[in-house]
């Protein structure tokens, strides 16, 4: 007995050792030999062009792919402790396509001035299997930064007798990415709107000089409208993008069914009160199933018009479309805009959702953030 005891255990150890020499991942990569860049570049912010970083030599031995990220600091500065890092195209190409706008933001996060010439160095982390490596190899560009702004705000406000307040105080802007602030509005009035930002406790305005933003006191006249404004402000490329936003509609991604048609309120806020909300239920005909439907069905999305385009408001990419249980963060309702695909940027429904009415609200800038809501849950 207590051979074969020895035996099975024996047996065990081996299997399970088999085993982990299987599945043993390997980190077994090297770093890339030769970094190819511009010596020189003169920034313009409005370009269309593409700015290509790449590299030679290196990779993964067991000819599997490898994952880069590209790293920047001002020349003569910690690569280690980078201005701004960016993976490389796709991930895991040899190469980084940057714009122009990208490069004058990665120049001014490394101190070079609107108009100023400097040097930036960029170089490449490799990495496999968690294993993360740093090359010797290092990269200087000299860029030389067109006019533009370094006074990039805090916060940003929109004001003027056109706005919504009519003056009375300012409508913040949503920050959604470095250098770039969005707001949806209402335009009424004579249409004159001011735009105004804060630098810590100073207050800096900015208009349109033509299509070029700049620095000072100055007007931005729109047409009033029945339907909200998004107007997104840009540093990054110096511009002022005016959007006409109307016909936003919940809907059902397997029916196209309208859940709740949102009416913008003010404030940034689009609502739909009193929805009827009944999943799509084959054993219901009520709920008006699709024929091929074998299943309850509860995923939705949102679909706006922007100036004249249908787009898809829906789940951003990374977010788990699993059902929705409770105490999911505020970013679980995140919006995003895309191009419309029925099958894609989803949301489910919290169960309890089902044989209600709610009222569906997406707010422009909550948190900083764009999301929706239901609330004001009743029985049908």
């Amino acid at each position: 007995m207590k051979n074969l005891t020895f035996l099975i255990i024996a047996g065990t150890l081996f299997l399970l050792g088999a085993c982990k020499k299987e599945y043993l991942l390997s980190t077994d990569f090297t770093v890339p030999a030769e970094l190819v860049s511009p010596a020189k570049i003169a920034l313009d912010v409005t370009s269309t062009d593409n700015i290509v970083l790449s590299w030679n030599g290196g990779g993964a031995n067991d000819g599997a792919y490898v994952l880069y990220e590209v790293v920047f600091v001002k020349k003569g500065g910690d690569l280690s402790d980078p201005v701004e890092r960016i993976k490389s195209d796709f991930g895991a190409h040899p190469r980084l396509t940057l714009t122009h706008a990208v490069l004058n933001t990665i120049a001014r996060k490394a101190g070079i001035a609107p108009g100023e010439t400097g040097e930036i160095s960029w170089s490449v982390l490799t990495s496999k299997g968690g294993d993360v490596r740093s090359t010797e190899q290092k990269n200087d560009i000299e860029v030389t930064r067109g006019e533009g702004i370094d006074n990039m705000p805090d916060n940003l406000y929109l004001y003027g007798e056109g706005n919504e307040s009519n003056g009375a105080q300012g409508s913040l802007f949503r920050k959604a990415a470095d250098g770039i602030y969005i707001i949806y509005s209402k335009v009424a009035g004579n249409g004159e709107l001011a735009i105004k930002g804060t630098v810590g406790e100073e207050e800096f305005g900015y208009y349109l000089d033509g299509t070029k933003l700049k620095e000072g006191e100055g007007v931005l006249t729109l047409t009033p409208n029945a339907n909200p404004y998004r107007i997104t402000v840009n540093f990054n490329t110096l511009s002022i993008k005016t959007e006409v936003v109307s016909n936003v509609r919940c809907i059902w991604g397997a029916s196209f069914d309208v859940i709740g048609q949102l009416s913008y309120v003010g404030d940034g806020k689009f609502v739909a009160a009193n929805s009827v909300i009944r999943f799509l239920d084959p054993s219901k005909p009520e709920t008006n199933p699709p024929a091929w439907l074998g299943w309850i069905e509860e995923r939705y999305y949102f679909i706006a018009v922007v100036d004249g385009v249908e787009k898809c408001w829906g789940r951003m990419d990374g977010v788990s479309s699993e059902r929705p249980t409770g105490g999911e963060p505020l970013s679980f309702y995140e919006i995003g805009e895309f191009t419309w695909s029925q099958w894609e940027h989803l949301w489910k429904m919290k169960g309890d959702l089902d044989s209600k009415r709610a009222t569906i609200t997406i707010n422009t800038n909550k948190e900083n953030l764009m999301v929706h809501e239901f609330s004001n849950i009743t029985n049908l």
